[in-house]
């Protein structure tokens, strides 16, 4: 082989493996953005899920007697329509509130009877004093604040009595002021995205100031246990 004969091969290989190198580069550089984009979104929904977390605090602070939230008779002032049924998400797709309600009480889509919501599993071991999550807050994340560019997710919460209780009425919070879990509520917050994304929280809420506080004391509201469900949501 001539010496110009290698010295074409040797510019083609050169090239090729420059052109190969370009193309990884662009591969990693694209791939990169797309992981940060996905990140970005998934904290921003993160954020949307907890924004519920703090629309149930404040209306649940307006609420003198919890036990119709908990009967589901009571809703927030965030609601875009009745309680239940199909809904769209935007940025496509769409979330059935009753059938999650039924995933959350129960463990399936299809309508809880009471016996499978007093059945001892691993999710809900309390038997009759499992809870009996009830809509409260739902809506298009955009109608939550008026965001100059809010995540596209649809957000819900649902409340229910805490577990501490053991009255076996999960549908009433304790009447006697001494008694656990009295002024105590659990609410349980998702946001739905795009391409069945989503994120969700739980949370604790207590009420730090009875009616029958001081003149001192006002009504509030106080997050004493926060955690991200991090577990295969279904």
């Amino acid at each position: 082989m001539s010496e110009r004969g290698i010295a074409l091969l040797l510019v083609t290989l050169l090239t090729a493996f420059l052109s190969a190198l370009g193309v990884g580069v662009v591969l990693a550089v694209f791939m990169d953005r797309l992981a940060t984009g996905n990140m970005a979104g998934s904290v921003a929904m993160l954020y949307a899920a907890d924004a519920g977390i703090e629309i149930a605090a404040r209306d649940l602070a307006q609420i003198a007697d919890w036990n119709p939230v908990l009967e589901g008779r009571t809703q927030s002032s965030f609601v875009d329509g009745a309680a239940g049924g199909v809904r769209g998400i935007p940025g496509g797709g769409v979330v059935d509130l009753t059938a999650v309600t039924n995933m959350l009480n129960c463990g399936k889509t299809s309508t809880c009877t009471a016996a499978q919501m007093n059945a001892n599993t691993k999710q809900r071991p309390w038997g009759n004093n499992n809870a009996r999550w009830r809509l409260f807050a739902y809506g298009p994340f955009e109608n939550v604040i008026q965001l100059e560019r809010p995540v596209p997710c649809y957000v819900a919460v649902w409340v229910a009595d805490d577990r501490r209780e053991q009255d076996g009425n999960p549908q009433a919070d304790a009447s006697d002021d001494d008694a656990p879990g009295h002024g105590i509520v659990r609410v349980h917050a998702e946001a739905f995205g795009a391409r069945g994304a989503r994120r969700a929280i739980e949370a604790e809420l207590v009420r730090v100031c009875p009616e029958s506080g001081g003149a001192a004391c006002q009504n509030g509201i106080r997050v004493q246990a926060w955690q991200e469900l991090r577990q295969t949501l279904p």
